[in-house]
């Protein structure tokens, strides 16, 4: 016979569902709780084989019980009871065995324990898997990983293709998570972020499912226990957050302290700079972050032109000065930059070229263009006239 735990905060439901699993004759019911909190402490205490929880309870809803449950590694199996319809209620499958809808169903009830009574079979029939092999397991990342958020955001494992996104919100939840590595995000830091707009519980719902799916996903791609849940706060696993954003944020930084007088080592930093971060999606919680990598890609690649005029290279100063108008159209000292690079290489129409360039841009903003270009544009041409 199998022993379960209930946790719903209406004490008739608890009745009815405790005389329903004592029908079936399959089930002992062990415990009673009124609310999540209370769960999770029976739960640990009592080490029943299934727990059925109200996704609706004050304070810690049934979702949360099932999310510190799995963090906490506990072999009890969940059953989630709730009057949500079948279509909100399939995001939960992942993180329970199954799923009850009220008002209860005798017949569904009976599945439902089928699968319990297997489940809980399988679990004891198998052998534990050794903590050191876990552990090994956790640490290494899944051959190939890449995780890429300048540009588009993309994650692909070598052999098992590129991750596709279920929703939107699982995508955008997933750039929160990995552009703040090394934090752990409060769930409530989450829910004004992502569902500002949005009803608390509601939310925690929404929430949760993205949470689900980037479990199911991420498993999929060969990788357990890819969000990690504790204390109310959400991190990735360390693997998830070695992105190419990571990497050229540190970078950055080390230019930062080197002073950033070495052309290899800033060439090395823009090479790794694709693109804008969250390219193709418009994340107000993310404009901080975005401004920032833009005005250090900026001032990198202006650097780099400097460091190459200073060497003469002037092949190279274009090569730079050209990719930094593309990144930054509109930046008068970006033109000025490729006015002396093509004039240094003796391409003096090439200076006119970029002048008028420069002006049909500024006239898009409608300003002209500043004394200090101005006196440049006529002292290279007097140069070019001596």
């Amino acid at each position: 016979m199998i022993t379960a735990l209930l946790a719903d905060d209406e004490s008739h439901a608890l009745s009815l569902l405790e005389l329903l699993l004592h029908q079936t004759g399959d089930v002992k019911v062990i415990g009673r709780c009124g609310n999540g909190i209370e769960a999770i402490a029976e739960i640990a205490r009592l080490k029943p084989d299934v727990a059925f929880l109200d996704i609706e309870m004050p304070g810690m809803n049934g979702l949360e019980v099932a999310e510190r449950l799995g963090s906490a590694a506990c072999d009890t199996q969940v059953v989630f009871v709730t009057a949500y319809d079948r279509y909100a209620v399939s995001a939960f499958e992942n993180d329970a065995l199954d799923y009850l809808l009220k008002p209860l169903e005798v017949d569904r009830l009976n599945r439902t324990v089928g699968r319990v009574k297997r489940a809980v079979a399988r679990r004891k029939s198998e052998s534990p898997e050794p903590a050191s092999t876990s552990a090994i397991a956790a640490d290494n990342p899944p051959a190939g990983l890449q995780v890429q958020l300048l540009g588009e955001i993309q994650v692909s494992v070598e052999g098992k293709g590129r991750l596709k996104w279920r929703t939107s919100k699982e995508k955008e939840l997933f750039a929160y998570l990995a552009v703040h590595y090394g934090s752990r995000i409060h769930r409530d830091v989450l829910l004004d972020e992502l569902w500002p707009d949005e009803h608390y519980q509601k939310a925690k719902v929404y929430l949760h499912t993205c949470v689900s799916y980037l479990r199911r996903d991420f498993r999929q791609m060969g990788m357990e226990d890819a969000v990690i849940y504790e204390d109310e706060k959400y991190s990735l696993a360390p693997q998830l957050e070695r992105s190419d954003y990571r990497e050229f944020v540190a970078a950055a930084a080390g230019l930062l302290q080197t002073g950033g007088n070495n052309a290899e080592q800033l060439e090395r930093t823009v090479n790794l700079y694709s693109g804008r971060l969250f390219r193709s999606e418009d994340y107000q919680w993310a404009d901080d972050e975005i401004r920032h990598t833009e005005a250090a890609i900026e001032a990198q690649l202006l650097r780099l032109t400097q460091l190459y005029e200073e060497q003469r290279d002037y092949g190279r100063m274009i090569a730079a000065g050209r990719r930094l108008l593309q990144h930054s159209p509109y930046n008068e000292e970006a033109y000025r930059t490729l006015m002396k690079a093509y004039a240094g290489s003796g391409k003096h129409d090439e200076v006119y070229r970029v002048y008028e360039e420069m002006e049909r841009r500024l006239d898009e903003l409608q300003i002209q263009a500043s004394d200090m270009t101005l006196s440049l544009y006529e002292g290279l041409r007097v140069r070019k006239r001596g």
